[in-house]
């Protein structure tokens, strides 16, 4: 594993032949032994690839690398291969589901996993630490976990994840030897656990996985790990990350496309939602951009820039088979999640510089899709930080927001392009009929953004279809030019 100082997520060595194991039938507790000893063994090669239920087909990723597999028969098995590279057990309490976090991050600390106690005993391995009967409840086995076990952990990464949840992403914080948490940012004791830990992490720390509470506990946690310097990867439903890390790919960014000439019409442009999250480039995205109507009208994709690091052969995937209608945008905020209203004006320009180190992989010219909360409420971007963006990333202009409203402007001298977002597509006919009906000097500029868990690339072109020659269908590299344009600039 490789990690050097500057680098937003850590690299893993090249896997050869891959270990399979099927888990689509397994238990909770043999998918939370297998995730803790994939984390184990791939932390040295990664060997070792988990099959799971996933939104793009269970092996479409391990057909797509193409690298040899050697299937294995069970948890069990599994655990036998590599008996002499794991330590022990971790036992958590199945009374205080938060010690499977705990659990999981001594696991990460001690080179073992988390095993039941039966498991335990018929695999042969020792018990490391006994979690049962310590602690009261959630609260203080995270604490017992920050006084005893932070100190101990890397300070370069957080992981949330639920404790109930299905598992995914522990072999990453078991890999990395990161503190796995699970508080919700609202709540009054949980947010001083928080706290403490974003305060010891350095700027451009990841906080990795994801937040209590949906909507709320995005907003909230986001703001306040961007509050500390640290920006969110969200990835709680990402698998197999530590073979991901490692396997090589070529990175090669489309072409550039020449603008078009500016006309006395509507411009729109279409952005798929949710490419900060790594989840979404692995499982939901793949699947909409396996379907056979993409490419049929322009389409912005927003991805993450730190799928370098974190899976260097979906960006590749993705590059490799984009037609000239895709545009692949940075996600929010750029190297990560992040808000920069709230962030500190010391360490900005070290979250743009990353940034725009980042972003130089997605193609040229660069955009960025940013978002920027205070309080819960979307605020505009400042000159100052539109002026650090234009400075380290020098994007072609920024995507603001996804808001009940559009607008563009110029902001020290960059295009900035306040996209509505639209779920359904009734909602986006709307959206583009009151646009061209609106009275308007020029040509008029609609960025909308389109919610990828409920539209698709065949919902987008059947509406683009349904356009007259009022309106323009383009890319948002091509869409901020001819914004520029209009402006004078």
């Amino acid at each position: 594993m490789i990690w050097p100082e500057g680098q937003a997520l850590p690299r893993f060595d090249s896997p050869t032949v891959l270990d399979v194991v099927d888990l689509r039938q397994a238990t909770p507790a043999d998918v939370l032994l297998a995730t803790t000893a994939q984390g184990v063994v791939n932390r040295s090669r990664p060997r070792i690839w988990l099959v799971r239920d996933a939104d793009e087909g269970s092996h479409t990723w391990l057909d797509t690398l193409a690298l040899p597999t050697d299937p294995v028969a069970g948890v069990d098995a599994l655990v036998d291969r590599y008996r002499e590279e794991i330590a022990g057990a971790v036992l958590a309490d199945p009374a205080v589901p938060a010690t499977v976090n705990v659990a999981t991050t001594i696991a990460g600390l001690e080179g073992a996993v988390v095993a039941d106690p039966d498991a335990a005993e018929r695999l042969g391995l020792p018990v490391v630490a006994d979690l049962r009967g310590r602690f009261a409840g959630g609260r203080e086995a995270y604490r017992w976990a920050v006084d005893r076990l932070w100190p101990l952990a890397t300070r370069r990464m957080l992981v949330g994840l639920d404790p109930d949840g299905p598992g995914f992403l522990r072999d990453y914080a078991v890999a990395n030897r990161a503190f796995v948490v699970w508080a919700h940012p609202g709540a009054r004791r949980d947010r001083a656990l928080l706290k403490r830990l974003l305060s010891d992490m350095p700027a451009n720390a990841a906080y990795v996985g994801w937040w209590p509470s949906g909507v709320s506990g995005e907003s909230r946690g986001t703001e306040l790990a961007s509050r500390h310097a640290v920006y969110v990867v969200p990835a709680d439903f990402s698998h197999n990350l530590t073979v991901l890390g490692g396997v090589p790919a070529s990175l090669a960014p489309p072409p550039a496309l020449a603008p078009p000439p500016l006309e006395e019409c509507t411009y729109v442009t279409f952005t798929m939602t949710d490419g900060d999250n790594l989840q979404y480039c692995q499982h939901a995205m793949r699947r909409l951009w396996d379907m056979p109507e993409r490419g049929r009208v322009p389409l912005n994709w927003t991805v993450s820039p730190l799928l370098r690091d974190a899976a260097p052969a979906i960006l590749a995937y993705y590059q490799r088979t984009a037609t000239p209608n895709d545009l692949l945008v940075a996600g929010p905020s750029g190297a990560g999640y992040a808000y920069p209203r709230v962030w500190p004006d010391r360490d900005l320009g070290a979250f743009t510089r990353q940034t725009g180190e980042y972003t130089r992989d997605l193609g040229d010219p660069v955009v960025v899709n940013v978002f920027n909360r205070a309080r819960r409420i979307d605020r505009d971007l400042t000159s100052r930080q539109v002026e650090a963006y234009a400075r380290d990333v020098q994007p072609v202009g920024l995507l603001q927001h996804w808001t009940f409203r559009h607008r563009v402007r110029m902001v020290a001298g960059l295009p900035v392009a306040t996209g509505q977002l639209v779920s359904t597509v009734d909602e986006c006919r709307r959206l583009l009929a009151r646009a061209a009906a609106r009275p308007s000097r020029g040509p008029r500029f609609v960025s909308v953004g389109v919610l990828a868990w409920s539209l698709t690339p065949a919902d987008i072109a059947m509406v683009a279809a349904e356009l007259d020659d009022r309106y323009r269908v383009v890319r948002a590299d091509e869409f901020l030019h001819l914004v520029r344009r209009s402006h004078g600039a």
